[in-house]
């Protein structure tokens, strides 16, 4: 089934292609988007079981983020947002809610009362702030990048507080619980912590992917067809497809750093960083172990290997059916166990925190995820926005030529097809 005449291929449905599908096409560019997979938004899916939306891994929208506040109609997602702030919990039972004072006054205040934040602390957090929010986004994007340990240790906060907070919290976020992150990175993602919600959508992260498909020229998308070679050459690129050959002028390819490294005559410029990963963990539930409160809990590394627990229920009553609840558990890293050791595991940690009724949990998925995002180390990150251009018919997005991230994701699109319509 040739198809010639293509303008632009766009190889993968995710946020990354997307984003740069919809650019194209706007600026009057034949675009077509070709999709391996049954459905579009790439790593960020959801998939409904027994009537739960189960995402696959812990993904949440910070709608501060620009890019998100540019291509997705907030509105229409329905976000429903989690408390600002974060439950912690140490290896003796014990937890801390920890809340920004400018949005949560009163859990900030019983905060400084644990002894995780001290008076000087919450000075300095203060401070860190406003450093954060006061100049423009790129400024601080620009800024000289140590390892987020070596940021912390300049503020100033102590070891308690990096230890009981900002470990389990990058542990959570980056799947980074030795600090090594990109000062820039971990600035940037704060910045939008500190400047809007943490939400997902009453229907599941996948409406992100969803809604941008929504806007695509009808016909343009083709899922279940995976590109399995790309060749360039003079007088345009061809695509080795299970339905025969695709051409086109030019190709962006938009899929994550393992299947760009594993594509077939496409170009290597040996910039992409090696991956992060997790597995998630999601289990129905009669009773709420959180009780109704929107709360991200944060386990503390080394306890056990819960990273973020979440009853995504109390979030979005809409990702479980009716008088049941969604408890949906994130580690850091992929475990070496099996899965059923790996459910112990997460029992044995979780009945610390919230008892028995934990053995009562059914489990509905286990899903792991070798690529949940790409290392953003100092030495992994020159710039922020890394080349696009593969060639002179190739470009490239994802969140790994950017930040590790859904901001990433979308600005690397975009960015790809102005090369694109500059070239």
């Amino acid at each position: 089934m040739p198809a010639a005449g293509a303008d632009v291929a766009v190889v993968g449905a995710g946020l990354a292609g997307l984003a740069a599908a919809l650019t194209l096409a706007a600026a009057g560019r034949e675009v077509v988007v070709l999709e391996a997979s049954d459905g579009v938004g790439g790593r960020v899916r959801t998939d409904v079981v027994d009537g739960f939306l189960l995402d696959r891994g812990f993904q949440v929208l910070l709608t501060a983020y620009p890019a998100a506040r540019r291509w997705l109609d907030l509105a229409a997602l329905d976000l429903r947002a989690f408390a600002p702030g974060v439950v912690v919990h140490d290896g003796a039972g014990r937890t801390v809610r920890l809340a920004d004072p400018f949005r949560a006054p009163v859990a900030a205040a019983r905060s400084l009362l644990a002894s995780l934040v001290t008076p000087a602390d919450a000075v300095r957090l203060l401070r860190w702030r406003r450093r954060i929010l006061g100049p423009s986004g790129p400024a601080v994007a620009a800024r000289t990048q140590v390892t987020t340990a070596e940021r912390l240790a300049e503020v100033g906060f102590s070891a308690g507080l990096v230890d009981g907070f900002f470990r389990p919290f990058l542990a959570g976020t980056f799947f980074d619980p030795d600090l090594t992150t990109s000062s820039r990175v971990t600035e940037l993602v704060f910045r939008c912590f500190f400047r809007g919600d943490v939400a997902v959508p009453a229907g599941g992260m996948g409406q992100l992917g969803v809604q941008l498909a929504g806007r695509l020229p009808a016909g343009s998308l083709r899922l279940a067809t995976p590109v399995r070679a790309v060749a360039p050459g003079a007088d345009g690129v061809r695509l080795a497809t299970d339905d025969g050959e695709v051409r086109a002028a030019r190709v962006v390819v938009a899929v994550d750093a393992p299947a760009l490294s594993g594509l077939p005559g496409l170009p290597s410029d040996g910039a992409t960083a090696p991956a992060r990963g997790t597995a998630g963990v999601q289990f129905a539930a009669g009773t709420s172990p959180t009780r109704g409160r929107p709360d991200l809990h944060l386990g503390r590394p080394g306890d056990g290997p819960i990273a973020t627990l979440a009853t995504m229920s109390d979030v979005a009553p809409t990702y479980a059916p009716a008088g049941r609840h969604l408890v949906s558990v994130s580690t850091c890293g992929v475990p070496v166990t099996d899965d059923a050791g790996l459910v112990a595991d997460v029992r044995r940690q979780a009945r610390g925190w919230f008892g028995p009724a934990v053995d009562d949990w059914e489990v509905l998925d286990v899903r792991r995820i070798p690529y949940a995002q790409p290392r953003q180390d100092p030495g992994d990150l020159p710039t922020l926005a890394r080349s696009t251009r593969r060639g002179d018919r190739v470009w490239v997005c994802g969140d790994h030529r950017d930040t590790g991230s859904l901001q990433g994701a979308l600005v690397s699109g975009r960015r790809a097809a102005d090369e694109v319509l500059a070239a």
